[in-house]
């Protein structure tokens, strides 16, 4: 290993976080696919293109050290940009399916690119805009999850993404993490975020939201981590 990928190996066994050697080496891949196509279109800001691996994969796994997904889950990666948080997290969830949605075709062709060349067969891509698609039977209610960066204020994201979970009620149990128990919107966000809850709230009276401080083993390293997990599932 390198020094990068000795160092994920230990945030993530230090976060109870299991990765293997080729899981591992298979993130290295992508951030090098990310780098090269990255020349020929933004994908990432070129000035954040040093922080690839802490600001953008780690970071998107940080995810797991907050929360449980289940074996089988279907899950939908909306606003996928340069594959974030999707790529990472179906790297490491090889029993979950994964799709990357984004509406910049030129985008999600890249995306599409790099999932092939990793090899990824839990990974499918779509293109488009999500409140048209959030509509079109084959995608309505059909995702146990939505996982998402901050792309959007959250009034927005919730009405993106929660027309595309599945309409299953039930609660969110765990105990050193939150596990998955019912389907749930997930989406970083930073510290500043109590109005939009209000907002949020008043505006989506039937979701319930948890607000999930994004401290783990290893927080300290990240430069400016103000950040929290937002997690919406249907009352």
């Amino acid at each position: 290993m390198n020094e990068e990928e000795l160092w994920l190996y230990t945030l993530c066994k230090k976060n109870n976080v299991f990765i293997t050697d080729i899981q591992i080496h298979r993130l290295y891949s992508f951030k090098t696919l990310l780098l090269d196509w990255n020349k020929k279109i933004n994908l990432i800001s070129r000035k954040n293109e040093e922080n690839i691996w802490k600001g953008h994969i780690a970071l998107s796994l940080s995810m797991l050290f907050k929360i449980n997904f289940r074996h089988g889950m279907n899950i939908l990666d909306l606003g996928t940009g340069g594959g974030f948080p999707g790529i990472p997290l179906s790297i490491l969830l090889p029993e979950c399916s994964f799709t990357l949605l984004d509406s910049t075709q030129k985008k999600i062709s890249c995306v599409q690119s790099m999932t092939e060349s990793l090899q990824l067969s839990n990974v499918k891509t779509l293109w488009g805009r999500a409140e048209e698609l959030n509509k079109k039977k084959h995608y309505h209610q059909s995702f146990d999850a939505v996982v998402m960066r901050s792309v959007s204020n959250l009034s927005n994201l919730l009405e993106w993404g929660i027309p595309f979970l599945k309409q299953t009620k039930g609660e969110n149990v765990g105990l050193e993490k939150l596990s998955i128990a019912a389907p749930s919107l997930i989406t970083f966000k930073g510290a500043e975020i109590e109005e939009e809850e209000n907002i949020a709230k008043n505006n989506f009276r039937s979701i319930a939201l948890q607000n999930i401080p994004l401290t783990f083993y290893g927080s300290q390293e990240f430069d400016n981590l103000d950040k929290k997990l937002i997690v919406a599932t249907i009352k």
